[in-house]
């Protein structure tokens, strides 16, 4: 039997081992967070697995009216809640310039049932008209008019951080695609198209969609 000076011992011992189970809980659970703030936030590893480099500041898209190739309005905002690649390419599209606008379609129809989670952009920098083979070749692009005056200002070729298995070297606007977050942020640039390498571009793709709830 407890005296009555044992039992609110024992009852007050009882309450400080819950609030010590409880704390040792809540830290269990919040150092990974604090963590990932801290190395996010102060000790920001400068490379990262990434083959498209990470761009720093991130630039919101312009609420600019473009026009398409019949000549309807055409706005970045427009795709918001999607992930949108980006290429800007002349009216003579090369084989580079094809070859890069394959790789696109590739890897998004590898995405199977997410595909529709991606849009492409190809802003045409000059008032040439496109081949009928090439339109017909990707009729799900978004082929919009625009100067390059118009693009520089948001699709950033200034340094971010590069992958371990990406590349330092920064081209025109031409010879780059650009990522387009569902929030509507630049926020990746690949190699030049000319180094493009498939299986990287696809995979870093593949990332951005898995790590995503949104888009």
């Amino acid at each position: 039997m407890n005296t009555p000076d044992t039992a609110p011992q024992k009852a007050q011992g009882t309450r400080g081992k819950a609030r010590r189970t409880l704390i040792l809980v809540f830290l269990t659970c919040a150092l990974p967070i604090v963590a990932a703030l801290y190395f996010y936030l102060v000790d920001r590893p400068d490379t990262t697995n990434n083959y498209g480099t990470i761009l720093e500041p991130q630039v919101e898209v312009p609420g600019t009216v473009f026009k398409n190739l019949a000549g309807s309005d055409f706005t970045m905002t427009s795709l918001k809640g999607k992930w949108v690649l980006v290429q800007t390419m002349a009216s003579d599209c090369d084989a580079v310039c094809q070859n890069t606008l394959f790789f696109q379609r590739q890897a998004r129809t590898s995405k199977g049932k997410d595909q529709g989670r991606i849009e492409r952009v190809v802003f045409v920098t000059d008032n040439g008209p496109l081949e009928t083979m090439l339109l017909r070749q990707f009729p799900d692009v978004h082929f919009v008019r625009a100067p390059e005056s118009e693009l520089t200002g948001w699709l950033s070729l200034q340094k971010g951080i590069v992958g371990t298995k990406g590349s330092t070297e920064v081209l025109g606007l031409r010879d780059h695609v650009f990522v387009v977050d569902p929030l509507g942020h630049v926020m990746m640039r690949f190699p030049p198209n000319a180094q493009l390498e498939f299986d990287k571009f696809r995979k870093d793709i593949s990332r951005l969609l898995w790590a995503s709830n949104i888009g």
